[in-house]
């Protein structure tokens, strides 16, 4: 009884007097930031330089691990940096405040670019040398945290901004109140999830562009108030609330004008919004989902308010009463049940209320007191990675309910065995987990799974901050079976592949390098169970869970249960086979579920499958593949006797083009999406396979789709150009081949594998073709000797054709950089964590023999490597071009050597355009669009395959050639190609 009551008078206090830890847990390896290390806690003296040592103790030492801060007010006068995975926590009976005095010098002005901001602290990459360059958090940035410190920012500081927080998975922000005033911001670019935040004031609560690594951000039980502009200001981030109050506010949820974003929110609570609750963005893009489930609104003036005006229906939505709740609301590409894409539309429905709504609340389980943990050092367990701990520990399970983990590896040697109300609480998952030596003799050879952990059946545990890690080589091992009840909560684990403990936070754990398939032994890839094995009723609440073990067969499976359950903030990748799977499972709600496929692991795993199961949502859905795998997946979800299965905003997409063929597959139904991303569409038994679309008259009358190759035979054709005489070449990247389609003897014939990886192709004349290898590197091809030349680089002439990317995967914006000779430098290791703009970037220009058309390349070649089609444009010269990741068509103007235009002309996600001389556009996206110049679908010529690339050819120039995954297509024109 003792625990409930703590727990029930901590929830009645105001949340920023709550201190969540109100003492210091006992770990030796952790570090205390107290006056001991130089620390005043006066809020008067400056302790910058002692925190930042404080923080860099920990990445000198255990390398990632913890630093305790005490109680008291630490006064900061410039940015502290907390290296990947450092965790500060704060203690004591108050939570510790960072504050920012008044007119802190630096803090004026400032945030030119991203992540030149004035911080009171930057989550950053991996501690550097003294005087080296500090690189920001980026993709490969993990295991960070700030929990139970608060930040207060003094006046006169109208830059300042209390954390900058671009991290990838496992890091997280929680029990912190912002008192940012008259500051910028509580947050900028966020990552992975916070929860339990106090915001007020500030220009902004939150401003954030794209995560790091791409995927969601999700915000949960937080409180934002009294920010001047917009309590939330966001793009392309995957913003995910749940249960969030926002109020005193003009705009709870502003997308800046041209922007998409994936915005799903439920259970907010809104009370006065003096001009909108949410700000639309870019609505013309299909990357542009918004659903709101279930939002209460009291003195809200607008629910809506569009920033494009093209779709009538796009208009404000006023409130209907001072007190209603927003039952549902979508913005965005609808599917329709044949799998078809249905209208961009609006659709929102709501009633009103007779008095004030209440926030929702949590379903969260609170974590008991410090004063109730058991460390399970003072229980026999040692904690160093090679002493046989599993008789301690289950000793320790059996005879004390909440256990604490200080950091350290703990060897297990069988199952630890949760009892019902078991509560095991680590603090960080790298440095804390649960282990298993290679080889073990109790895991090996044939027979029943053996999971490291396995719950109570219908219990109540809670799991927190341990990494559980089964080995390379244990072929029975699992991770976690979980059959405990609705009550349960998994939150902070982390399933990873390989481990190297530090030898002071494991002193025995064997030191060698993870390497599934090196030389120390056979492949041990899918080789194990499930990391996360949620099976026979199991279910409960999970947040914030990575499974990333390559030896797993699956990183979460859920099997065999109908209880309700809910997972939020879940990172599934490089498994073999399969990243999630449900099988026979019904009633969960899953928020922010991320798949990632890497090459070669994972480079044919299937990311979500569906199989007897029904009565799931899934909302803000990210499917994800690298940029090094260059053969798309057939698809991204696959179902199986599935139903009433909800998609409330799915993103399925890659840094390189075709990430997937299709988003989801039914193959009950017979029925398949296409579109990657969509706003809603439910899977249910209204769902049926489409009558076939008749074929747009922009093709001949009686013509029909007609394949040219055999299905099969190729792994991606790409890079389709025209010859002089209308013969056809393309790309087969994955398959080192440029090739040529013989029209008259029906016939592929191979032109060249000299090159090694062929992206695309552009057609130079005289015979020569310019192949773009995704090695940064340019061949020109001789049609008539069938021979490859590397081109070297050379400096640009006057009279230049450039031969430019005309679709592509890439925003516009990186190939008018190219052509601007600007450029960035990113992070190591990175492709996506920007360190500096250049502005006089280097260009090399790469000629055809005997011709003055060149491709023009350098810096990071970005823009260039994932286009689909090349064409060549004078200067003067215009050409329509399309964007796959802008979801636009455009029309290019070369205006000179060092300055490209683009005019938008409407909106359209694909890889490639081309024209006829009729002024119809022939796009290849989901399908074959064809529009006026003006935007106006004409009609829709289905594929067998899905399209990634067009040409006109054939001795009349009237036969559209359409290259698909595996084979190439043709159909005959009314009109004539456009030359370019």
């Amino acid at each position: 009884m003792k625990f409930f009551a703590t727990v029930l008078l901590l929830l009645a206090l105001p949340a920023a007097a709550q201190s969540l830890y109100t003492a210091r847990p006992a770990d030796p390896l952790a570090i205390t930031a107290d006056a001991t290390m130089g620390l005043h806690a006066d809020g008067i003296a400056d302790d910058t330089a002692a925190l930042q040592a404080a923080i860099d103790r920990v990445a000198d030492t255990t390398g990632q691990g913890i630093v305790f801060l005490p109680q008291g007010r630490y006064r900061v006068t410039q940015t502290l940096h907390l290296w990947s995975g450092v965790r500060l926590i704060g203690y004591g009976a108050s939570r510790p405040v960072l504050t920012l005095a008044p007119n802190t010098p630096g803090y004026q002005t400032g945030h030119d670019f991203l992540g030149t901001g004035r911080y009171m602290l930057q989550f950053a990459s991996r501690k550097v040398a003294a005087g080296a360059e500090i690189v920001d958090a980026n993709e490969f940035t993990f295991y960070s945290g700030v929990s139970n410190v608060d930040f207060e920012v003094g006046d006169g500081n109208p830059a300042a901004i209390c954390i900058r927080f671009h991290v990838a998975q496992h890091s997280f922000l929680s029990h912190i109140h912002f008192a940012v005033g008259k500051g910028r911001a509580a947050l900028e670019d966020v990552g992975n999830q916070a929860d339990t935040l106090e915001i007020d004031g500030g220009d902004y609560g939150i401003v954030s562009v794209r995560t790091s690594p791409a995927w969601q951000f999700l915000l949960m039980d937080s409180h934002l108030s009294g920010q001047r502009v917009a309590a939330i200001r966001t793009q392309e981030v995957g913003m995910t609330l749940v249960r969030d109050t926002i109020e005193r506010t003009p705009i709870a949820i502003e997308i800046p004008v041209n922007m998409p974003e994936q915005l799903y929110a439920r259970d907010l609570l809104l009370r006065d919004i003096t001009r909108s609750a949410i700000v639309l963005g870019d609505t013309t893009s299909q990357h542009h989902q918004v659903t709101l489930d279930h939002m209460q609104c009291a003195h809200v003036a607008k629910l809506l308010e569009a920033t494009h005006n093209n779709i009538a229906a796009f208009s404000p939505i006023n409130a209907p009463s001072p007190h209603f709740v927003e039952d549902r609301l979508t913005v965005g590409q609808e599917i329709d049940a044949n799998g078809r894409e249905g209208a961009i539309a609006l659709r929102h429905r709501e009633h009103k209320l007779t008095a004030a709504p209440k926030a929702v609340a949590t379903d969260i389980p609170a974590l008991p007191p410090v004063s109730a943990w058991t460390n399970v050092r003072t229980l026999g367990v040692t904690g160093d990675g090679g002493t046989d701990d599993t008789t301690a520990l289950q000793h320790a399970i059996d005879t004390h309910p909440v256990l604490y983990f200080p950091m350290g590896l703990y060897r297990v040697r069988g199952t630890l065995h949760l009892k019902a109300d078991s509560v095991l609480i680590g603090l960080s998952p790298v440095a804390t987990a649960i282990v298993l030596n290679d080889n073990d003799p109790n895991f090996m050879g044939e027979g029943a799974p053996i999971p490291l952990i396995e719950s109570s059946t219908a219990g109540h545990e809670i799991v927190t901050g341990i990494g559980i890690f089964t080995g390379s080589v244990a072929p029975r091992a699992a991770g976690i079976v979980w059959k405990s009840g609705p009550k349960s909560f998994l939150q902070d684990v982390n399933f990873p592949a390989g481990l190297r403990g530090s030898p002071l936070l494991a002193p025995k754990y064997p030191q060698r390098p993870f390497n599934p398939q090196g030389p120390q032994g056979p492949d041990m890839r899918s080789s194990q169970h499930p990391s996360l094995w949620v099976r026979d009723g199991g279910g409960g609440i999970i947040r914030d869970v990575w499974t990333a073990d390559t030896t797993a067969n699956a990183g979460l499976l859920i099997e065999n249960t109908t209880t309700p359950s809910v997972a939020y903030q879940i990172s599934c990748e490089h498994h073999m086979h399969n990243e999630v799977q449900f099988h026979h499972a019904a009633n969960w709600t899953v928020y922010a579920l991320q798949t990632e496929e890497e090459k070669p692991n994972g480079a044919e795993a299937m990311p979500l499958e569906l199989i007897d199961s029904h009565d799931i949502t899934f909302a803000n859905l990210f499917n994800y593949r690298v940029s090094r795998n260059v053969i798309p997946q057939p698809t991204a979800v696959t179902a199986t006797r599935a139903d009433n299965i909800r998609f409330a905003n799915m993103h399925v997409f890659s840094m390189t083009r075709l990430a997937f063929d299709n988003a989801l597959i039914d193959s009950t139904r017979n029925v398949s999406i296409r579109t990657h991303d969509f706003t809603a569409f439910t899977l249910n038994n209204t769902v049926h396979p489409g009558s076939p679309l008749p074929v747009p008259a922009a093709f001949e009358a009686g013509s029909s789709l007609q394949r040219r190759t055999t299905a099969g035979t190729f792994s991606n054709i790409a890079g389709l150009v025209p010859g002089e005489h209308g013969d056809l070449y393309f790309t087969d990247a994955a398959m080192h081949t440029i090739a040529r389609w013989d029209a008259a003897n029906k016939a592929v014939v191979t032109v060249t594998k000299s090159v090694e990886t062929p992206m695309a192709l552009g057609y130079a004349g005289h015979g020569t073709l310019l192949a773009l290898d995704f090695d940064k590197a340019v061949y020109a091809i001789d049609t008539n000797t069938n021979s490859a030349k590397k081109l070297a680089a050379e400096d640009a002439r006057a009279n230049t054709t450039l031969m430019l990317p005309t679709g592509f995967h890439n925003d516009i914006g990186s190939v008018q950089r190219m052509v601007a000779h600007q450029g960035y430098v990113y992070a190591p290791r990175s492709n996506m964590a920007l360190m500096h703009a250049v502005e006089d970037e280097p260009r090399s220009f790469y000629y055809a023999p005997g011709t003055d058309t060149a491709i023009m390349a350098g810096g990071s070649w970005k823009g260039l490597l994932q286009a689909v089609q090349l064409a060549p444009i004078k200067q003067g010269a215009s050409r329509y071009a399309i964007s796959e990741e802008d979801d636009k068509v455009y029309r290019l103007t070369l205006d000179s050597l060092t300055h490209l235009s683009a005019a938008t002309l409407f909106p359209r996600s694909g890889t490639s355009v081309v024209s006829d001389t009729a002024g119809n556009l022939y796009i290849a996206g989901a399908q074959v669009f064809v529009y006026t110049p003006q935007g106006k679908l004409l009609g829709t010529l289905e594929v067998p395959e899905r399209p990634g690339s067009l040409a006109f050819g054939g001795a009349d120039g009237k036969t559209l050639y359409i290259g698909a995954r595996t084979a190439l297509y043709a159909i005959r024109t009314a009109a004539t190609g456009a030359k370019p």
